[in-house]
């Protein structure tokens, strides 16, 4: 009878962000990196008006290696970049100047939980593929809120807690699709956000979501994305507003 596969070694998070290769070609996150920062800058558009994002200095939370950081600034903003991993800054750093966008952008070492910022300091925020990976999400929530300036924009995303979320992402992504970034260990099921526990997290901050999208795979010319749909069983996104 055919044996079954060895069980998977898994690596703390730490540790998978200190060595995680965010800039690989192969690298599903980077891979969708333009369609995300399209998204964000419709988002901004929407609220602060057209060409809004080139007069922003934008906050990303949880910037890790810095590809959305990096494409903004690339975009025309102003970003800093926040990330409790000190290895991963470290490759943003390196990046960027090596980019030649070192000077419009600036990364610290912080927790999202902690950020070191005075109240309203930013009218964009943005935070991707980090609320199912932080320690204290409520806390989070919080202090994205208590940096936003009122009427200020909060683009996010995350995954949803569902079944087929766990097929895709933890017993057939972490197995199989190792070399494009989803490593065993990546992604803890109880740590999914169903979409109506964040709503609620949102508006008890004064954060109104002004939309709420499934983030569905895609194909365009032969190279895997994640674009704005209908169906939210596995990711999903939108941006808030501050209402006060």
């Amino acid at each position: 009878m055919p044996q079954p596969p060895p069980p998977l070694t898994k690596r703390s998070q730490e540790e998978i962000f200190a060595t995680y290769p965010w800039w690989d070609k192969g690298c599903a996150l980077n891979a969708i990196v333009g369609e995300r920062c399209t998204y964000i800058e419709c988002c901004v558009t929407r609220v602060l008006g057209r060409g809004a994002l080139h007069q922003q200095q934008i906050l990303e939370v949880g910037c890790g290696g810095g590809l959305i950081s990096e494409e903004l600034a690339r975009r025309g903003a102003q970003v800093i970049g926040v990330d409790p991993s000190p290895a991963a800054l470290a490759t943003a750093r390196a990046h960027t100047q090596q980019s030649g966008l070192g000077s419009q952008t600036h990364f610290l070492q912080a927790a999202a939980e902690a950020l070191p910022f005075a109240a309203g300091s930013f009218s964009v925020i943005v935070c991707l593929d980090v609320l199912e990976h932080v320690h204290d999400l409520h806390t989070t929530i919080s202090e994205i809120a208590r940096v936003l300036a009122p009427g200020g924009v909060f683009v996010f995303d995350t995954i949803n807690r569902t079944l087929m979320a766990r097929i895709a992402l933890i017993w057939v992504g972490e197995r199989f699709f190792q070399r494009n970034g989803l490593v065993p260990g990546l992604h803890e099921y109880h740590a999914f956000i169903k979409p109506v526990e964040l709503q609620h997290m949102l508006s008890t901050h004064a954060l109104h979501v002004n939309e709420l999208v499934g983030l569905m795979p895609t194909m365009v010319k032969r190279r895997f994305t994640l674009r704005p749909g209908w169906f939210m069983g596995v990711s999903y996104g939108g941006y808030a507003t501050k209402t006060r």
